[in-house]
């Protein structure tokens, strides 16, 4: 058996484009991973609960290293490990974004413990698809929760410019991470996939030499170099393409992922 522990980012990477994937294949491959006992690992910017609403249906054991690292839970409920912005910082990052002139326009949300939280001007389908348990309120600098992470997005907009201006105003407090559905994650400057991921490889004892993981976008970066088995989807962007030991012969399309587990369990 190759490896102990498979880990997988969701949107560009184990989803297709239409987000959803392949339910029977999976479920027979998770399966076998379970029988294996090896482990399967969803690893996504996104918030826990829309990550367990992806695998709706599914049996079987996953754990989850959801909001970019700031939460790593079980399927059963038990959280394991997690990292909440303190709200004085949270509460300089709104306002900053609310009234810095470079990051005019951006939609915002948060994502918290009991719930997420969007404005009404920032209500829609896409915020929908990505959040689950929504909570719209008039002013996000009044949300009382353990917060994960705030993310913001701009229409059809190169977002890495907007996470340099963050990055920067907020070095060493905070860290800006292009994420799926041209989002920027800011979450805490020490939390990402690869944290997340590292903290399950000391709770199971995997090394690194028998872990693979899956990526395509900038927020996967750190995860891939967790894994000696580390593929770039082909619909990747360069970087992780640049950096990742393998690429998967499919992109997300016609369930790359999904293609390269067989060979892995």
């Amino acid at each position: 058996m190759k490896v102990a522990l498979i880990a997988s980012d969701l949107d560009g990477t184990f989803l297709r484009d239409d987000h959803d994937f392949d339910h029977a294949r999976f479920q027979a491959q998770l399966d076998q991973i379970n029988a294996n006992g090896q482990h399967f690992v969803v690893a996504s910017g996104n918030q826990l609960q829309h990550c367990i609403d992806v695998f709706d249906g599914i049996q079987g054991e996953l754990t989850y290293v959801a909001e970019n690292g700031g939460l790593v839970i079980d399927n059963h409920g038990h959280v394991l490990h997690e990292s909440v912005l303190t709200p004085p910082v949270l509460a300089e990052l709104l306002a900053f974004v609310g009234t810095e002139p470079a990051l005019a326009g951006a939609g915002m949300s948060l994502s918290g413990k009991q719930a997420a939280y969007i404005r009404p001007v920032d209500d829609s389908d896409l915020m929908r698809y990505f959040l689950s348990n929504i909570a719209v309120v008039a002013d996000l600098a009044t949300v009382d929760d353990h917060i994960y992470k705030a993310t913001f997005s701009w229409d059809d907009q190169d977002i890495n410019q907007q996470a340099a201006i963050i990055n920067q105003h907020f070095k060493g407090r905070l860290r800006a991470t292009v994420s799926g559905g041209n989002g920027l994650d800011v979450i805490n400057p020490n939390v990402n996939k690869a944290q997340g991921l590292a903290y399950l490889q000391q709770r199971w004892q995997v090394p690194f030499s028998r872990t693979a993981a899956f990526g395509d976008n900038g927020n996967d970066l750190e995860m891939l170099r967790e894994a000696e088995y580390s593929f770039a989807m082909r619909n990747a962007i360069a970087p992780v393409k640049a950096m990742a030991t393998y690429q998967t012969r499919l992109d997300n399309n016609h369930d790359g992922v999904l293609h390269e587990i067989d060979a892995l369990i």
